[in-house]
């Protein structure tokens, strides 16, 4: 009987234990889809099932009839830029942002009118320029070009370019060829010997010059270099009655625009002198020093210089008289002006007669005919 009772007893500890081991098994794990097969294109690339189906269309609100209305933005907006998207209209222009329109150009008032050629000149147009100014800016001060001598307003030598005509008229010449009569004159005034002179010369240069006369003499210069020939051959003799005949024909053709270089000739003022019962206006005039020897301040030594008196008629300009003073020979040459007339838009006298402190002639120079021609350096260097 005892052995009953352990045996139910074991068998229902051992129920007991299988029943609880029973309940404390963890749950079945939940089952793995099944891979799927990958699929690929015709160039080998994986085919992705979510691009293929793409994405999940939305039902799309009924459009009102008629053209869609642009949405216009409020408020302020950027300006688009380069690295913004641009947007488009339904009817595909580009929209861009309202730009601020240019001021309108301005112009100034014009001061007159070419009625011959419908220009207009501004108001602010520049100046004419006076004779002998450059129109280059000088870089240091004794740079600075002076006005041609006479020809600024008040100056006394006005007068006188009026009549003549201005330096710039006598330069524009060139190259001249004169035919000179030169007369002697005995102490009765009566002409004792004529001789013939041809005179080469370059307008537009003071020195500048070729003389050459019937016996065979050459004379010429340019510059301060003068040559003096005869027959073709040096004659170094000759150079210095070269040097005052070349000066004597050179300062009587360019007389009076000669005057005009400030450089080389100084207006010191303006006189009135009676001449048997005639009135005359008298110019005076001074020889400059070379620019190398000329100094600033007043000279403690000063030399004398070569001064020129020109005479001349009020009521038309032209000149009556030249007086000359040389400072080096000290001699005085007095020469009456006659004979004016016009050559190329120039005037100037075709007879000059030297006379001495009684006024009785003594030479006479007289112009027989004038032609222009080319010339160049070579002609009044001679070698």
């Amino acid at each position: 009987m005892a052995t009953m009772t352990t045996f139910r007893i074991l068998l229902l500890l051992s129920v007991v234990g299988a029943a609880s081991a029973q309940g404390e098994r963890p749950a079945p794990a939940a089952a793995k889809p099944a891979p799927v097969a990958a699929r690929f294109d015709a160039h080998g690339w994986p085919i992705d099932a979510a691009l293929v189906a793409g994405p999940v269309a939305r039902p799309q609100e009924p459009k009102p009839a008629g053209p869609t209305p642009v949405a216009k933005a409020t408020g302020p907006q950027p300006k688009p830029t380069s690295l913004q998207n641009v947007q488009f209209d339904q009817s595909g222009w580009p929209i861009v942002a309202e730009t601020t329109p240019l001021p309108a150009a301005t112009t100034r008032p014009l001061a007159k009118a070419d009625a011959d050629h419908g220009r207009a000149e501004p108001r602010d147009a520049a100046r004419p320029r006076p004779l002998a100014e450059s129109s280059r800016a000088p870089e240091r001060a004794d740079e600075i070009p002076a006005i041609a001598s006479g020809m600024q307003l008040g100056s006394p030598l006005l007068d006188v370019y009026q009549a003549t005509h201005s330096p710039g008229a006598w330069k524009n010449i060139g190259g001249l060829v004169v035919w000179w009569r030169v007369t002697i004159h005995g102490s009765q005034g009566e002409p004792i010997g004529v001789r013939e002179i041809v005179h080469t010369l370059d307008s537009a240069f003071a020195e500048r010059d070729r003389l050459e006369y019937a016996d065979g003499r050459v004379f010429g210069r340019i510059g301060a270099q003068v040559f003096a020939e005869r027959s073709g051959m040096p004659n170094p003799n000759q150079v210095e009655g070269a040097t005052h005949e070349l000066q004597l024909f050179g300062t009587q053709m360019r007389f009076p625009w000669l005057f005009a270089d400030a450089s080389a000739f100084a207006v010191l003022g303006k006189e009135v002198e009676d001449r048997q019962g005639e009135r005359l206006r008298k110019i005076v005039l001074e020889r400059r020093p070379p620019a190398s020897l000329e100094v600033s301040g007043p000279e403690l030594d000063p030399k004398p210089r070569d001064r020129f008196d020109i005479l001349h008629d009020p009521s038309n300009g032209l000149p009556r008289e030249l007086l000359q003073r040389f400072a080096t020979s000290r001699e005085t040459r007095r020469v009456l002006l006659e004979d004016w007339r016009e050559f190329e838009g120039v005037n100037l006298p075709h007879r000059r007669v030297y006379v001495d402190d009684s006024m009785r002639a003594t030479t006479s120079l007289e112009i027989t005919r004038m032609e222009r021609q080319r010339v160049t350096e070579r002609a009044f260097r001679l070698r």
